[in-house]
């Protein structure tokens, strides 16, 4: 795809990024919990899970063992914040936010 970065993770593309935080601005009133969602492929949960590493995060595998779904609820000061997130979940290949 012309103009987007190949290591970008489903659904993370920078509009979509941007788009997501004029509606967290709209709609949030900062500080926050937020929640993160995404799937990942087994091979590369202990990349995904440096994202959080002094929150609780909330794992399921899934039924033949090739994917882990991941959540975790944070408290996060603005939506640059949770911006910032997505971009480093971005970097994780076969990773999937929901």
């Amino acid at each position: 795809m012309a103009g987007q970065n190949q290591n970008t993770a489903q659904g993370l593309d920078d509009r979509r990024l941007q788009r997501l935080a004029e509606l967290l601005d709209e709609q949030t009133v900062w500080p926050s919990e937020y929640l993160y969602k995404f799937i990942v492929p087994a091979g590369q949960l202990d990349q995904a899970l440096q994202l959080f590493p002094l929150q609780s995060v909330s794992q399921r595998e899934s039924r033949t063992g090739k994917y882990v779904s991941l959540s975790s609820r944070q408290l996060v000061a603005s939506s640059d914040e949770v911006i910032a997130l997505y971009r480093k979940a971005a970097l994780i290949p076969g990773l999937v936010a929901l």
